[in-house]
């Protein structure tokens, strides 16, 4: 069928029939059918290869139980006909009705208490408990991401949360304040209580009808009124809520994690039973404002924020004495001064920081006033799990890899980590990881550096090789077939190796590690020595993957090898070597390949020969001079040679006379 692409010889994808109403802001949807379960009630998300998907969500999503979440089917890799690359595509099932708010500024009808409680909030409540139990966040709850479950429009459902990093698409008054303060790539995977937060404002959303903020809205200055009153206010602002539904909010949009309400209260209000609306706890209040860049910021979390954000001249404030007299005599908490003096040292360590040291200062100084908010180093602001996402998100522009460099380099989540009093367990994985990459970003070679980092910190990354990106390569046993299907093309490269394909491997596979790749950086005289290493990985990665032949790569390897075989200078050898590799190369077999030009007795024993032949070669030459010049001077050595017969002879007469004399006298 035209237009139709199969996956897993099991889902049919027309191509031919999107679904721009399905669309999500990182994903197209296209009509599907299982041919297993003869249902045409799908739709394929596809997911734009520029933006990391949350495969591991996928995963751990099949099953779901309920109706409040959108049906995930399975997921995989097409290639995706119109555009000639392969694509990630995951399977769902099609919601029954249409998106419940078509954009942030529609207006809808306000949704009765009956239908908020039996329609919304008890299956969303189940959702996130289910979530919850298998270890997940949605992280995309927003009222742009709501469906309705059919036609009859009787309950709500949650919207697709895989197709991109968590809450990359949600807009910051929707997040709890430290996931807004964040850089919107590198807000992290959160977890309960942020999609609580999303769940509040959704809520407040479906109440109205409409966006509680109008259309025009100043998310910076939103963000400072949040962090100065709390969300609730600023957000809610002029709007009527009915006492009953201002309790729910209250308690959902707490700022403080600690105060927010948890599931349980969810539970209790819609079965009836009424609490005290929560009043906002406000941040710590100091004595008097702390100046910075012109402007009074009189709470502790607003002044932390000031000083991240204008960070070029908050090393100068923070080394000042009026910052130290606002630390000590301001701030009605002690353990803040102890938690700056933890991590930033104390007053002489800061006075006597050198200015080039400044930006670690304001990162630390910052991270001290407000442990919770994100980690904030020269203008970026990020969650420890969200420095992969915003690495994949910004790797092609050099001011961003840039500041990730610096943010990996500066060491910075340690220290975080020793001012929590209590991290997600989650964390700690990206914490391990992000404590091994700053020894990964010294070392420059092929296999390390920013290209390490990138697929260390993002577990389900394709290789983004530019030989290789369009194939969507996710796994180990990918790469050699990806390969072949570049030699078989039009245009080769110069080499099958590059910085992507190294990092790539070494961060996949258990089979090849980092001394594999030290070679590669090391500049050699030795004739093919790159190809010489390039294929060493190539041949273990083959073999170990039990890929088979690959008659193009093994062929595309050859071609490489030429100087090495030429480099032999016995010649009989090489004609030898040369056989074996032709035959080797028509194997499809790197390992073959390999055995047939690294082979270092037969190098060893061709260079004694070749150091023997060069000895008699020398040899032979100071013998041909020797007798050159003889020759050039025959008159002296004709002379000579006289000389030499004259006396000679004279003594053979000499000695023939005394030998008769002798006779005659004893006759």
């Amino acid at each position: 069928m035209a237009g139709t692409i199969t996956l897993k010889d099991r889902f049919d994808i027309d191509s031919d029939a999107p679904l721009p109403e399905l669309d999500s802001p990182h994903a197209t949807a296209y009509a599907c059918s299982d041919r297993m379960a003869n249902n045409n009630d799908l739709i394929a998300l596809l997911c734009d290869p520029a933006v990391p998907v949350r495969i591991e969500a996928v995963d751990s999503l099949r099953n779901f139980p309920g109706y409040g979440l959108i049906n995930y089917i399975d997921w995989g890799v097409v290639p995706w006909a119109p555009n000639g690359r392969r694509q990630a595509v995951v399977i769902m099932m099609r919601p029954g009705g249409g998106r419940v708010f078509k954009s942030l500024d529609a207006i809808n009808e306000p949704m009765t208490d009956e239908f908020l409680i039996k329609g919304f909030l008890t299956p969303a409540a189940a959702t996130l408990k289910e979530l919850s139990t298998r270890g997940l966040s949605h992280r995309a709850i927003r009222p742009t991401n709501l469906f309705y479950t059919s036609q009859d429009q009787r309950s709500i459902m949650f919207g697709e949360c895989v197709t991109a990093p968590p809450a990359i698409d949600q807009p910051a008054f929707i997040e709890p304040i430290e996931s807004a303060m964040a850089d919107v790539t590198a807000r992290g995977e959160g977890g309960l209580l942020d999609d609580l937060f999303s769940l509040g404002v959704t809520t407040l959303f479906l109440v109205l009808g409409k966006n509680p903020l109008g259309k025009t809205i100043d998310y910076n200055k939103l963000l400072e009124d949040r962090i100065s009153s709390g969300s609730y206010t600023p957000i809610v602002g002029q709007n009527r809520i009915p006492m009953h539904i201002l309790e729910l909010l209250r308690g959902l949009m707490s700022d403080d994690p600690r105060d927010r309400w948890g599931l349980r209260d969810i539970d209790l209000w819609i079965g009836g039973q009424r609490l005290t609306p929560k009043q906002p706890k406000l941040p710590m209040r100091a004595r008097r404002p702390l100046v910075v860049g012109g402007r009074e910021y009189e709470n502790i979390r607003s002044a932390a924020h000031a000083l991240a954000r204008n960070w070029p001249i908050s090393g100068e404030i923070i080394r000042g004495q009026d910052f130290d007299s606002w630390l000590r005599r301001s701030l009605p908490d002690d353990r803040v001064n102890a938690s700056v003096e933890k991590i930033a040292g104390n007053r002489a360590t800061i006075e006597s920081s050198a200015k080039g040291d400044e930006p670690k200062l304001v990162t630390k100084v910052s991270m001290a006033l407000d442990t919770a908010a994100p980690i904030a180093h020269k203008g970026l602001a990020a969650h420890v799990d969200g420095i992969g996402p915003t690495l994949a998100l910004h790797f092609n522009d050099e001011s961003m890899r840039q500041k990730v460099a610096e943010f990996i380099n500066g060491r910075f989540v340690s220290q975080w980590m020793s001012l929590q009093t209590r991290t997600r367990p989650e964390l700690m994985q990206a914490y391990s990881t992000l404590e091994r990459l700053p020894a990964v970003l010294l070392q420059t070679g092929p296999g390390f550096g920013l290209e390490r980092c990138l697929y260390e910190l993002n577990p389900y990354m394709h290789c983004r090789s530019p030989m290789i990106e369009h194939l969507f390569v996710t796994k180990v046993e990918e790469l050699v077939p990806a390969l072949e299907a570049v030699a078989q093309g039009s245009t080769v490269p110069p080499i099958p190796m590059d910085r992507h394909i190294a990092a790539f491997l070494v961060a996949r596979s258990t089979d090849v590690d980092d001394r594999f790749l030290r070679p590669l950086a090391v500049k050699s005289d030795a004739p093919a020595a790159e190809a010489i290493a390039v294929l060493r990985i190539l041949a273990r990665v083959q073999a170990m993957q039990r890929n088979g032949p690959m008659a193009g790569l093994a062929a595309w390897m050859a071609s490489l090898l030429t100087p090495a075989v030429n480099a032999y200078h016995n010649l009989k050898l090489r004609r030898s070597v040369e056989a074996n590799l032709t035959l080797a190369t028509d194997t499809g077999l790197l390992t073959e390949l390999l055995k047939s030009v690294d082979d270092g007795k037969a190098v060893q024993r061709d260079e004694q020969g070749y150091a023997r032949a060069k000895q008699e070669h020398q040899q032979c030459v100071s013998q041909i001079t020797q007798m050159t010049s003889d020759l050039q001077n025959k008159d002296i050595l004709a002379s000579e040679l006289g000389e030499q017969v004259a006396a000679v002879v004279s003594g053979v007469v000499a000695s023939l006379g005394s030998s008769v004399i002798i006779i005659f006298f004893i006759a």
